[in-house]
C-alpha cells in the first residue's frame, strides 16, 4: 500500500507531500484544484503509463508547473545554460515481505524505504539541439518536451519493470469509457489480475484453436478457392484468408464481457463504469490493488449509487482506494475521517474527527457535508425556511445571491455541532444562527457554541434578543411590523399574534413569499450581524 506521495512541479502541484491511509482515500475540492492530477500521478508512478498509453508518448508542455516554467523562462532569458525543469513523482510503500527488492534511499526524502521515483527530465543527448532552439528562439514561451526523457526507479536504485508489476493497480474513470480495442486497456488489466495463470493459458489456447477451426470453415473454404486464381501478386502467390493464430492475437483484444447478453460496450456507462470498479475490487482477487477511481458517483442514479457504495465497503482488506468525487453520498458513507480537501495548493485531512460526528454522517449519509467543504464561507441554520429568509436578507443588502460571493445557506436542523467540527479544521469564517427554544437569555443560548469560537473568530453563533421572541417568525414579525407582513402575505391581520401564528404553521410558504418579494424588509440585525460574520 501507498503510504506517503510525493510530487514536485506536475500541473497543479508545485509541490505536494501527501500521506494516504491503507485502506480508503477520498480526494474533494473545487474544480481545478489538482485532484485528477493525483490520480494520475499514482498512475505513471506505479504502471508507468497514462490513460493506457506509455508516457514517453504522451508528455506536453502543460504538464509541468507553471510556476516552474515561468522560473525557467525568466532564467533562461539570462542564462541560456538554465538547467531546465523536471517532474518527479515517488510513491512512498509501507514496509513488506514482497517489497523488499524496492527498499533503498533513491528519493527526495533520503529515507529508506520501498517505492518507485518518476523522473521526467532533459535528456542531455539532446544538448545541442537544445541550445539551437534557444538561439533560433530567444523568447521562447514553452518548454522543448521533444527533448526530454523518462526514468523510473525503485528506491533500490533499479529500473521498474513495465510487467509482473509488485504493486498492480487499477484505474477506473467514469467521466467517459475509453475504448481502445476491444476490451479496453484498464478492464484487460483488472480482468487478467483476477484469473490465475492456468485460467488465463486455458483461454489462450481455446482461442487460438477457435480461430483455426473457423479457417477451416466452409465460407473461409469457398472465399479461398476464388482468391487463389486471382494473380495480383509479383511472384504469383497465393493469396488465401486466415485468422492469426501467433501469440500476438491475444483473446484479452477480441473476447469481451457480456451483460444479459449485451456486449460490454453496448451496455451504459454507469453500468460499465460499476462493473470495472467492482472487478477491481472484488475481495476474492488474487492480487493486490491500489484501486484508482474517478468520480464514481458519475451515469448512477441514488440507489445504484448506494448499492455501489454497500459493495466498496464489502471489499478485499488487502486493496487500497484511492479516489475522487462530487458527492456527499460517497463522502459520507465511506467516511468523512478518510478525507482530504485539496484547495489552494494545499490539502487538509480529516482523520482526527471523532467517531461520533464520523457515525454520525455515516447513518444520515443524505447530509450534502460538501457544501460546507466548498464553500468560501458558510451561514448554518436550522431549517429550510430559516434558509430562505437568511438568503432574502442578504440579496437585499448587496443585490445578488450569497452563492455568487462563494457564502453557502445551508439547513443542517440539530446537527450543528457536527458541522462545526468539521468546519473548525477549514479556517473558514461560519456562523450559525438558531432560535432562543428554551433558554433564558442569548448569554445562555451562544454556550451551545462556546466550545467552537476560538480565539481566530472564524466560528461564530448569532442567536435573537429574548424580547423578540424565542424563534425566528416573532423575531422577524419585531422587525418587519404588522403592516408589511400583512401587504407581503397579502393578508389582514389586526392582531400580532394571529400574524405570528400564521407564519409559524406556515413557514416555508411564508419564507418562500419573503423570498420573492420586491418589497423592503427589516431583518432582526443579529441576521445582519450573522451575514457581516460571513462577508
Amino acid at each position: 500500500m501507498i503510504s506517503k506521495l510525493l510530487i514536485r512541479n506536475f500541473k497543479k502541484w508545485d509541490k505536494l507531500e501527501l500521506p494516504l491511509n491503507n485502506d480508503v482515500n477520498i480526494l474533494v475540492g473545487d474544480n481545478d484544484t489538482g485532484k485528477s492530477t493525483i490520480l494520475q500521478a499514482i498512475e505513471m508512478v506505479l504502471t508507468g503509463r497514462v490513460g493506457g498509453r506509455a508516457i514517453e508518448q504522451e508528455i506536453a508542455p502543460y504538464w509541468f508547473s507553471k510556476q516552474c516554467v515561468q522560473d525557467y523562462l525568466k532564467a533562461s532569458a539570462n542564462d541560456p545554460t538554465a538547467p531546465l525543469p523536471e517532474i518527479v513523482i515517488e510513491a512512498y510503500f509501507h514496509e513488506s515481505p514482497e517489497l523488499v527488492a524496492l527498499v533503498g534511499r533513491n528519493n527526495l526524502l533520503g529515507v529508506k524505504r520501498p517505492g518507485f521515483q518518476l523522473l521526467i527530465t532533459f535528456d542531455p543527448d539532446y544538448a545541442l539541439e537544445l541550445h539551437a532552439t534557444l538561439v533560433a528562439e530567444p523568447d521562447l514561451v514553452s518548454l522543448p518536451v521533444e527533448y526530454y526523457k523518462v526514468e523510473r526507479r525503485d528506491f533500490a536504485g533499479e529500473r521498474a519493470p513495465l510487467r509482473n508489476q509488485p504493486v498492480k493497480t487499477a484505474m477506473i474513470d467514469t467521466s467517459g469509457v475509453r475504448l481502445y480495442s476491444g476490451v479496453d486497456y484498464y478492464l484487460r488489466h483488472i480482468i487478467s489480475a483476477n484469473l490465475s495463470d492456468k485460467e488465463r493459458a486455458g483461454l489462450a489456447l481455446s482461442y487460438r484453436t477457435y480461430r483455426e477451426n473457423l479457417s477451416k470453415s466452409d465460407a473461409v473454404t469457398a472465399a479461398n478457392g476464388v482468391l487463389s486464381e486471382s494473380d495480383n501478386t509479383l511472384r504469383k502467390r497465393t493469396v488465401t484468408l486466415g485468422l492469426d493464430t501467433s501469440a500476438r492475437a491475444s483473446w484479452e483484444t477480441d473476447v469481451i464481457p457480456h451483460f444479459d447478453e449485451i456486449p460490454f460496450h453496448a451496455a451504459g456507462q454507469g453500468e460499465q463504469s460499476a462493473f470495472k470498479m467492482l472487478l477491481a475490487l472484488d475481495k476474492h482477487a488474487r492480487d493486490k490493488h491500489v484501486v484508482l477511481v474517478e468520480e464514481p458517483e458519475n451515469h448512477l442514479s441514488f440507489g445504484n449509487l448506494n448499492e455501489l457504495l454497500n459493495r466498496i465497503q464489502d471489499r478485499g482488506k488487502n486493496q487500497q482506494l484511492i479516489l475522487t468525487t462530487h458527492s456527499s453520498l460517497v463522502l459520507n458513507k465511506l467516511g468523512l475521517d478518510k478525507l482530504t480537501l485539496l484547495a489552494d495548493g494545499s490539502h487538509t485531512r480529516f482523520n482526527d474527527l471523532s467517531d461520533d460526528t464520523r457515525d454520525h454522517f455515516l447513518k444520515l449519509a443524505g447530509y450534502d457535508t460538501l457544501r460546507l467543504l466548498l464553500a468560501r464561507a458558510t451561514i448554518l441554520v436550522e431549517g429550510p425556511s430559516d434558509e430562505l429568509i437568511v438568503q432574502k436578507a442578504y440579496e437585499q443588502r448587496f443585490g445578488h445571491a450569497p452563492i455568487d460571493d462563494g457564502i453557502d445557506i445551508i439547513s443542517v436542523q440539530l446537527t450543528f455541532k457536527r458541522f462545526l467540527e468539521l468546519g473548525e479544521k477549514l479556517g473558514r469564517r461560519i456562523a450559525v444562527i438558531t432560535d432562543l427554544d428554551s433558554d433564558t437569555d442569548q448569554d445562555t443560548a451562544r454556550k451551545r457554541f462556546e466550545d467552537f469560537e476560538k480565539t481566530d473568530g472564524n466560528i461564530r453563533g448569532f442567536v435573537g434578543e429574548v424580547e423578540g421572541g424565542r424563534t425566528l417568525e416573532p423575531q422577524l414579525f419585531a422587525s418587519a411590523g404588522l403592516t408589511t407582513l400583512n401587504s407581503i402575505f397579502e393578508t389582514a391581520f389586526t392582531d400580532d399574534n394571529a400574524m405570528v401564528e400564521h407564519m409559524t404553521k406556515a413557514k416555508t410558504d411564508s419564507a418562500l413569499a419573503l423570498l420573492l418579494t420586491p418589497e423592503k424588509i427589516v431583518f432582526p440585525s443579529f441576521i445582519n450581524d450573522a451575514i457581516d460574520h460571513v462577508r
